[in-house]
């Protein structure tokens, strides 16, 4: 294959075409006169991006918004109230909350009391096993949008190999599940895999997902010819976002590869609301 072939997966792209069938839902509830979907976000970090994309695009979705400022949330027992709140109340179908937790904030504690069939970042314990138990309601919103770019491909799965490099609870783990039913055989390498197994993983796989937030971590001399190449890890180095994969020269070897920034993360906030309709049929609402 020629140098510099790759296709870009630009979550945006997919984004728009997942948000129009995320309008056609909110069409269907509201033709059956049902109250428009509502979420609530509790910001608990300082850092207000991500829920203002959230509030951004439930705004031109048409769902309606509610955001809970960090001074509304500045103990666990505050925090526990508003979960609480937003958990049992019939009104609301959809409940975010900002991590990572304040050192002295229980997260054992804290995310259990989130109701799952609201959960639509997909991390509560609940929605966890039911992806095991391959009865998945609410999937973690980065793993889905890289399974979803994945897809996009258009590449049959069944019979491929893959390579996860992390396997976190919201990422790596679910992906693999993911992968899983689709009949890939998906290797997950960790801490205490060597960098030479990775390699030689890497290289016999169909699609590798770098998602252990180690800038440079999988060199691009390991991608086998004409893979997929989903890179979840965004560190910030010298001011910029850099990815877990060498992406210069990943980019030479792979048929499809995501750039950092601009492939998986322009694509989770579109999952998160996914999930939104995905938890307002679970609860009966339709």
């Amino acid at each position: 294959m020629a140098a510099n072939t790759a296709q870009l997966l630009e979550g945006k792209i997919l984004a728009q075409k997942i948000q129009e069938e995320i309008r056609l839902g909110i069409e269907e509830i509201k033709a059956k006169h049902h109250p428009a979907p509502r979420m609530v976000s509790i910001q608990v970090t300082q850092d207000t991006w991500y829920i203002s994309q959230q509030q951004k695009l439930a705004t031109k979705l048409g769902i309606e918004f509610i955001w809970v400022p960090p001074q509304d949330v500045q103990t666990e027992a505050q925090l526990l109230n508003q979960i609480q709140q937003a958990s049992e109340g019939g009104h609301i179908h959809g409940l975010f909350v900002t991590m990572p937790f304040p050192s002295n904030f229980n997260s054992e504690k804290i995310l259990p009391a989130i109701n799952p069939q609201k959960d639509v970042e997909g991390i509560h314990p609940t929605n966890l096993g039911l992806i095991v138990l391959r009865k998945s309601k609410l999937i973690p919103c980065t793993a889905l949008a890289a399974f979803k770019l994945i897809e996009h491909t258009g590449i049959e799965l069944r019979g491929k190999k893959a390579t996860i490099i992390g396997q976190s609870a919201i990422v790596g783990r679910p992906l693999q599940m993911m992968l899983g039913e689709k009949r890939v055989t998906t290797i997950v390498c960790n801490s205490g895999t060597s960098e030479q197994d990775m390699k030689n993983f890497c290289l016999e796989s169909d699609i590798v997902v770098g998602c252990a937030g180690q800038p440079g971590l999988i060199k691009g001399s390991w991608i086998k010819q004409g893979a997929i190449v989903i890179d979840v890890g965004t560190t910030e180095v010298n001011g910029k976002l850099v990815g877990d994969v060498e992406f210069e020269t990943a980019k030479e070897r792979a048929s499809f590869i995501t750039p950092v920034p601009g492939g998986v993360g322009p694509l989770t906030v579109t999952m998160l609301m996914w999930n939104l309709i995905q938890a307002y049929r679970w609860q009966g609402k339709i």
